[in-house]
């Protein structure tokens, strides 16, 4: 049977597929195809549509239905005629194609009768998808059929791979633009006369210029005179063998300009390349300060990383907390329900009840537990270097601030924040930690960038707060927003039946760390723990279980006499029982007094005391300790 074209001249076949494709190309070419096949088979639907193996689905390149295109879509090629197809075959269905593929209910919707369609193959034997067309008439094809598809089809497959090629040398030229452009190092291209025709990110920050201004300078502007006699060495060597890619690295010892002509150390790579006749230069350089820089960052980087290791897996004494007495059963209540709350705490206790232990445990059970516990002994440190612990300070703030230093704040951003001993903080810290607290923001010292953080502040004191504010020695603003949610410590005198179970847990824990098999105390020494009063609450008893450890001669520890609950005799009698500070300030002022009032130098009060000259000047001035006048001394 002939089929649709067989009545064409050639002549008129030639124009209809010819006319006006010499200068399309992409869509408009797959368009013009499309249409063109609809017209010289006389058919209702003419498509073309690439094939994607991956998800055995085609997509619509081009689709043509009664005298306009249709939206491109996708669809499955699973119960469809253009599955063979696809599979390398060309296949025509002249009649009845709708019942042949029932699943396929699209053929139906639109009254499909007969489908013509060839498999579009590269040369390398691809399938890149198909062309054919649909028409609610019978359709017999012939050979001048199948010609007219084999022609278009191999314009078509060309148009596909040349499609392809471009879009993946988009990609790839994309890629390579980011790959340069998010380079640390300064990357240069320039031309045969050595102008600039490519300047990164890198080259802009290194250089101080920007690449609209550097583009079509001569490089040589940006060269020092000894690295501009290498580059010209490389460019006579270069030029010697035109054939031939050269490349030199120079790794030490060169100086390149930047654009306000500050001359700085450079490391450089050199290479040179062809394009068709034209020669290019590309330049790698890197700045020899910025990597000591690097280095010293990484260096105080690493100092960080060593505190916040520090701060997580550091251990307390006690490896969680043990005990389960009436006011400890109160205590875990009390922790429980403030870690969730994610406010501020201050927790009061006597000096060796366990205050961090507890800070630890409401930063571990609260919504911040996978962020860090950053920590701060407020007490061991003098007053002038407290504000830059808190807040950080910029290089150059003060002697000996020879790097910029993130504080202690800006490190738990997004975490907690342990102010240990807070009452020791001199006022005009207190100024400094209230705005932190109300605010949420600070300015390292020396600098003027204000800086925001979302910490969570736990404070503890062994002080009477209420009572310091009373004597002024203490913010009244301050202490109200750190005693939001109090939490209070009991001593061990008052968790009498938790004496023992803390004991044995420390003697275990002990024993495994100094490699001892000893196993229980001995009944006398349980019955004296028991008797004790512990006035250094845990810590002191962990003091006390440790040296019984390390004396224990068998499996089970001793523990000498350690006192009474009540003082008696002599011993109690000679006791000095004034506050330790009143205790502190004579002794100091006695060893100052010795010392001619001299604190610093090897026979000055400081030396003798053991502590460093800030420290004791710190110290003096928090109790209140002045040189006498003269007539005094008299």
């Amino acid at each position: 049977m002939p089929g649709r074209i067989a009545n064409r001249e050639e002549g008129e076949l030639l124009q209809i597929l010819t006319s006006g494709t010499e200068a399309l190309t992409g869509q408009e070419f797959l368009q013009h195809t499309t249409r063109s096949l609809a017209t010289i088979m006389n058919a209702r639907y003419a498509f073309i549509c690439e094939y994607m193996p991956e998800s055995r689905r085609v997509r619509d390149l081009a689709f043509w239905l009664d005298g306009s295109f249709q939206e491109p879509g996708e669809y499955d090629i699973d119960g469809t005629p253009c599955e063979l197809v696809l599979a390398g075959e060309v296949k025509c269905y002249p009649r009845h194609v709708a019942t042949l593929f029932p699943r396929y209910e699209w053929l139906s919707q639109v009254g499909a009768e007969s489908y013509l369609a060839i498999p579009l193959r590269n040369t390398s034997g691809e399938v890149l998808g198909h062309m054919g067309v649909m028409d609610t008439r019978p359709l017999e094809h012939s050979p001048a059929d199948l010609s007219v598809f084999q022609i278009l089809g191999a314009r078509v497959c060309a148009e596909m791979e040349r499609k392809r090629y471009e879009e993946a040398l988009l990609t790839s030229e994309a890629t390579m633009s980011r790959v340069l452009g998010s380079a640390m190092d300064a990357i240069i291209r320039t031309d045969a006369e050595r102008r600039i025709t490519f300047f990164n990110p890198a080259a802009e920050r290194i250089f101080a210029c920007s690449a609209a201004w550097a583009l079509g300078q001569p490089f040589d502007r940006f060269l020092s005179r000894p690295l501009r006699g290498l580059l010209e060495g490389f460019l006579r060597a270069a030029g010697e063998c035109p054939g031939e890619q050269r490349q030199l690295w120079a790794p030490e010892g060169l100086r390149a300009l930047r654009a306000n002509r500050e001359e700085f150390p450079v490391e450089i790579t050199i290479a040179s390349s062809r394009d068709g006749e034209e020669v290019h230069y590309t330049l790698v350089l890197r700045d020899v300060n910025e990597r000591v820089q690097d280095q010293a960052e990484l260096g105080r980087l690493a100092d960080q990383n060593r505190l916040l290791r520090q701060a997580v897996h550091e251990q307390y004494g006690l490896e969680e907390m043990v005990g389960d007495s009436a006011p400890m059963r109160a205590l875990y209540r009390t922790v429980e329900t403030v870690a969730r709350a994610d406010t501020t705490v201050l927790i009061n206790g006597e000096t060796g009840t366990g205050k961090e232990l507890v800070a630890h445990a409401i930063h571990r059970l609260g919504p911040r537990a996978d962020r860090l516990l950053i920590k701060m002994n407020c007490a061991a440190l003098p007053p002038e270097l407290i504000e830059s612990e808190l807040f950080g300070h910029e290089k150059g703030a003060f002697t000996g601030a020879t790097s910029q230093r993130k504080g202690r704040f800006e490190l738990a951003d997004e975490g907690s924040i342990f102010l240990d001993e807070v009452g020791e903080l001199s006022l005009t810290a207190q100024a400094k930690l209230l705005r932190a607290l109300q605010e949420q923001e600070f300015e390292r010292v020396g600098g003027s960038q204000t800086i925001r953080v979302n910490v969570r502040v736990i404070a503890a004191t062994n002080r009477d707060l209420a009572e310091m504010v009373r004597a002024k020695t203490f913010r009244a603003d301050l202490y109200y927003r750190l005693n939001v949610f109090p939490v209070v410590v009991p001593p061990l005198r008052e968790r009498g039946a938790d004496i023992t179970t803390i004991a044995r847990h420390m003697l275990r824990t002990v024993a495994r760390k100094l490699g001892r098999e000893v196993a229980d105390f001995d009944a006398a020494s349980l019955q004296r723990l028991r008797s004790y009063d512990w006035p250094g609450n845990v810590r002191e008893l962990q003091n006390v279980v440790e040296r019984a450890v390390i004396l224990a001669s068998g499996a089970h520890a001793s523990v000498p006499e350690l006192g009474q609950r009540e003082d008696t005799g002599e011993c109690a009698a000679s006791v000095d029982r004034r506050p330790l500070e009143e205790v502190e300030a004579e002794h100091i002022a006695g060893v100052l007094a010795l010392a001619n009032w001299v604190i610093e130098g090897r026979r000055g009060a400081a030396a003798i005391l053991g502590l460093e000259p800030s420290t004791l000047r710190y110290r003096m001035r928090r109790l209140g300790i002045q040189r006498p006048k003269r007539d005094e001394q008299a």
